[in-house]
């Protein structure tokens, strides 16, 4: 077999399973990955990209500019070399995409403490020495908590509050 029939069957096979695991990540939220601890907490050596999808990326790529540098009767080497540099740029591009969706994700998990040292606004009245609820804006959205006045007033209900402490399953609120 012909080394340009090598190298195409390589980079159409390579590339083929690059694209699956993309849209497996993608689409998906599938990551078939290996990522490395670099001590300061789990990270993708490549910057988000992983090094099955690296891998694959400069394979096929490199693959695919040194067949067709060679299908032009071109010195060997010079193909090598470019297809080099053509798969590492192709890496960076690819990381570089990976970075750009990652910044448009958002976190919408949530936790009663985020809510603290926020303001908000009473939902149902506070009564003197019981419960009610409030409304506060956490992560961009309003989220209801069971609140407590903290000094033990009565808050009616649309007072502005401000969230102090979050203590046994309650929100301590003072007016504002």
């Amino acid at each position: 077999m012909a080394t340009i029939e090598i190298l195409t069957y390589l980079s159409i096979t390579t590339g083929g399973i690059l694209i699956v695991l993309m849209f497996l990540s993608i689409l998906g939220g599938l990551d078939l990955d290996f990522d490395f601890d670099a001590g300061d907490g789990d990270i993708d050596s490549s910057g988000g990209l992983g090094v099955v999808k690296a891998g694959l990326t400069f394979i096929s790529v490199s693959s695919w500019i040194v067949k067709v540098i060679l299908a032009s009767k071109a010195n060997p080497i010079v193909a090598i070399v470019a297809g080099f540099i053509g798969g590492y740029i192709a890496v960076l591009i690819l990381k570089k995409i990976f970075q750009l969706l990652m910044t448009q994700t958002e976190n919408v998990n949530w936790e009663p403490l985020d809510a603290l040292h926020q303001s908000g606004k009473v939902y149902l009245k506070i009564p003197q020495k019981g419960s009610g609820i409030i409304q506060v804006l956490v992560n961009g959205v309003t989220r209801e908590l069971k609140a407590k006045s903290m000094d033990q007033t009565e808050i009616a209900t649309g007072e502005s509050i401000f969230v102090q402490d979050y203590y046994e399953g309650y929100a301590m609120v003072k007016k504002l």
